[in-house]
């Protein structure tokens, strides 16, 4: 199956690391920054980086403008609650950097060419990109019912074979590719700046299997850019033949073309840390010299009979599953309950505990709509106060969204044991949801 595209030389440059202009496609207009005052709020969070291996100060590289990639879904099924934990956290993530004053440009892929897709696309009796497409569509539903926002940005694979095509004729010009057979390699080992940066590992520690006789490959840590397709499977044309690119470097490409490099934030499950992540960034210093991200952020696992709720292991729930019985917002406050660097445990009945609470947060903004009283002599006014720098600090600390969610929690329970409250100080406790809301992706008839 042939898939024609045109061929196009991959114009960039090394962009803002190295002080060099971005050229126009790799995110228009990312230079407009905020006011400084907004930019400064930023200065108080402190997000865990995967490569330091602790909390540090984010600043983003252009004040007041923040360049974020999440790698997105592989599409040949429903999306499952793990899915939907990584998208809300990231989400999360986006909202407070909004609110802190800053512009967010978020792109996020999706891999809608792969081995899995093309297998069961046929055994469904369906083109491979048709079948994706059903499965990118349902994925975006999940999302509005989840209440996440679209990203600047959905990138897939399919409609960027040119600019990988180009990437990976540069790292063959710059010698950290080759090409074997109508195929090319990355040479891992000549990557020296960027191998180990996430898992902390050394070459000398990572045991593989050895090139398969006969192979031409060089080395058995080498990885493929391209591959070649079968004769019945979906194919572009290329310098080396007809094929479809390899995981790592689809990434890298569509990334540099809306954000540039280097990127402000790169996120992702804790599973994609290594290899993916990893080699994303070894793609970027063979083609441009320069770090791929600032800050690297990966959210856990959601497990089940403590095993990592996967697609390929067959063990999920998915989200139109569990969207029969709760609302998008109940998910969401379960699932933020918890710091999203942990691994979680699911628990259907964390669900039914989460409606109770989401219920009675209703219930406090509806007296805080119909308040008429007389006033409480400024206890609302200092419960306002001790609420809203909680949430900050706990959002501050790495987005704390458990310790967030408590502030909510606790401002719910005071509302309810009040008396007398004017509608002054209700106008002030609906504010207080509202940009809470607003952060948290809760209480969209408020925001």
């Amino acid at each position: 199956m042939h898939i024609g595209t045109r061929h196009i030389d991959f114009v960039g440059s090394i962009g803002l690391y190295l002080g060099v202009t971005r050229p126009s496609t790799a995110g228009q207009g990312l230079n407009s920054a905020v006011p400084v005052a907004a930019f400064a709020s930023v200065m108080a969070l402190r997000l865990y980086n995967t490569r330091t291996r602790r909390k540090d100060p984010f600043v983003p590289l252009t004040p007041g403008v923040v360049k974020m990639y999440v790698c997105g879904p592989t599409t040949y099924d429903f999306s499952h609650l793990g899915h939907a934990r990584s998208y809300i956290a990231f989400d999360v993530a986006r909202r407070y950097l909004e609110f802190l004053g800053n512009r967010v440009v978020f792109v996020q892929n999706f891999t809608d060419i792969e081995e899995v897709i093309i297998r069961r696309a046929k055994d469904a009796g369906k083109p491979p990109l048709d079948f994706a497409q059903f499965f990118i569509d349902a994925f975006l539903g999940d999302m509005r019912a989840l209440n996440v926002q679209p990203a600047t940005h959905y990138p897939k694979v399919t409609q960027h074979i040119p600019e990988i095509v180009a990437l990976v004729q540069r790292l063959i010009h710059r010698e950290y590719a080759y090409p074997i057979d109508g195929e090319v390699y990355f040479r891992t080992k000549k990557a020296k700046h960027s191998f180990g940066i996430l898992s902390h590992r050394k070459i000398e520690d990572i045991v593989v299997d050895p090139v398969p006789p006969g192979s031409r490959r060089e080395d058995p840590l080498d990885f493929a850019l391209w591959k070649r397709s079968k004769e019945d499977e979906p194919a572009w044309p290329s310098p080396w033949g007809d094929g479809r690119p390899g995981w790592h470097v689809e990434c890298n490409a569509m990334a540099y073309k809306y954000l540039g490099a280097p990127l402000d934030i790169h996120g992702g499950g804790l599973d994609l840390m290594f290899p993916h992540h990893e080699s994303e960034a070894m793609i970027c210093e063979g083609a441009w010299g320069a770090e791929w991200a600032r800050t690297w952020m990966h959210n856990g696992f959601l497990t089940l009979e403590r095993e990592k709720m996967s697609k390929s292991l067959g063990n999920f729930v998915t989200i139109r599953e569990v969207l029969r019985d709760y609302s998008g917002e109940v998910v969401r406050l379960c699932l933020l309950k918890s710091h999203y660097r942990e691994n979680v445990e699911y628990d259907e009945a964390g669900l039914a505990r989460s409606q109770v609470e989401w219920t009675a947060m209703r219930a406090a903004i509806a007296t805080a709509r119909n308040a008429r009283g007389s006033g409480t002599d400024g206890k609302v006014s200092g419960l306002v106060s001790r609420t809203e720098t909680a949430f900050r600090k706990a959002m501050d600390d790495d987005l704390d969204t458990e310790g967030a969610v408590d502030a909510l929690q606790h401002i719910t329970e005071a509302v309810a044991a009040l008396d007398g409250i004017s509608a002054d100080e209700g106008r002030a406790i609906l504010n207080v949801y509202h940009d809470f809301g607003r952060v948290l992706g809760l209480f969209a008839d408020l925001v």
